[in-house]
């Protein structure tokens, strides 16, 4: 792994971020990050709402800041009809129905507008995957990521949706045992999962985010401390389930 620095070009790096999931504290921690980075670029991959208990609050933290894109995900398409969502767990629907009597008519119309795929200057971005992106698979396997790859159109694409960071380099059978840094291939199509800011599920219990480096052809994992206990304090207060506060402490 190389050596990494901070004496990049700010100008011209990208932080990307997903699946903040109501954790208010988490979400502080990531953009003070990136505020002290000096990036500007930045994308928010969805699923803002969702087992956390500071919806309403994220949405208007997100709302505040100058996102070159927000994308919907599944928790926000979610929280944002009323209609019943299949296929998950009673726990998530119970969430999702609290979620909704938290947010106020124009977040939850303002969530639903959100798109699914984004195009930036070099890089394309979803939720989930670029195969039936409002379908909401996740990209954990080679064979799930050669779907994706082909609807993927640049040579680099950021995901979230699975909580786990992974990079898949178009015909190669296994994702990249992630450390914290990256190269860009420019001869092959690669897939990154940037992980997840409010609900990390990979043992590690920092919030994840990724910056894309340019200059640097790179990118780069960071994991930030944050309040943890405030984060589940917070849903134990709202009367969520207990196991949401619980994981946070686990990265699970």
């Amino acid at each position: 792994m190389r050596k990494i620095t901070v004496s990049m070009d700010k100008s011209d790096s990208v932080a990307i971020l997903s699946d903040i999931h109501g954790n208010l504290p988490a979400l502080t921690a990531v953009l003070e990050d990136i505020g002290k980075l000096g990036i500007k670029e930045c994308v928010c991959l969805g699923d803002i709402v969702g087992y956390g208990a500071q919806p309403t609050e994220c949405i208007e933290l997100l709302q505040s800041r100058n996102f070159c894109a927000i994308l919907r995900g599944n928790h926000d398409a979610y929280a944002a009809t009323d209609e019943e969502p299949q296929n998950v767990s009673a726990e998530t629907l119970n969430v999702t129905h609290w979620t909704r009597s938290m947010l106020t008519p124009e977040q939850r119309v303002w969530l639903g507008a959100l798109t699914l795929t984004w195009q930036g200057r070099d890089y394309e971005a979803v939720h989930a995957s670029l195969h039936q992106p409002e379908q909401w698979g996740y990209v954990l396997e080679p064979a799930a990521a050669a779907q994706h790859f082909a609807h993927q159109s640049k040579p680099l694409c950021f995901i979230g949706h699975s909580h786990q960071p992974k990079m898949f380099v178009e015909g190669e059978d296994r994702a990249l045992d992630i450390t914290s840094l990256e190269s860009v291939r420019p001869d092959r199509k690669q897939v990154v999962n940037v992980g997840s800011v409010g609900q990390p599920r990979d043992k590690d219990q920092r919030a994840c985010y990724v910056v894309y480096r340019r200059a640097e052809k790179d990118v780069w994992w960071r994991r930030i401390p944050y309040d943890i206990a405030a984060a589940q304090n917070a849903i134990l207060d709202a009367g969520l389930p207990g196991k949401h506060a619980h994981r946070l402490s686990l990265g699970k």
